[in-house]
């Protein structure tokens, strides 16, 4: 049997992975949730007001404490996937978001695997650049890949 040496000094594909960027956690109500992680666990607000999506189907804040971010979502129609997902399982994680360096690379790497994906194409959202990884491919959890987008107003 032979061992496998690591070169620490090539980078890998899982070089690509910067680091957990945020927790995604489905809530009825963000008011009570901030109020919540607030109060018991220190958390702060990162953005405020909470922001809605473009296609108005839900509206989430950033709260952090520490290193921790935990982006916060509240489903405001009914008829969304959201929605949907928060009555059949109640609240809870969503989903875990990974920052990455490249998240077209990745995306390509993903597909030629054969993983499946949600998002085949990149969406902008706010400024990053996002897709999810569907979790039958992630042991039943949403990946969420983001890519910071340089603030390009300077």
């Amino acid at each position: 049997m032979t061992s496998r040496r690591l070169n620490y000094n090539q980078p890998t594909e899982e070089d690509l992975l910067k680091r957990v960027d945020h927790i995604g956690i489905l809530v009825r109500d963000i008011d009570e949730a901030v109020k919540a992680f607030s109060e018991i666990l220190g958390f702060r607000k990162v953005d405020s007001p909470p922001s809605a999506d473009s296609e108005g189907d839900f509206k989430s804040v950033q709260i952090a404490a520490g290193e921790v971010t935990i982006e916060l979502i509240e489903p405001v129609n009914p008829d969304s996937p959201l929605a949907s997902f928060l009555e059949k399982r109640g609240e809870g994680l969503h989903h875990i978001s990974i920052e990455v360096d490249d998240i077209d690379q990745k995306l390509d790497s993903l597909k030629a695997k054969g993983v499946r994906l949600i998002n085949e194409k990149v969406q902008v959202v706010g400024s990053s650049k996002v897709a999810f990884v569907h979790p039958s491919a992630t042991k039943g959890i949403l990946v969420e890949l983001t890519e910071k987008v340089p603030n390009r107003e300077s």
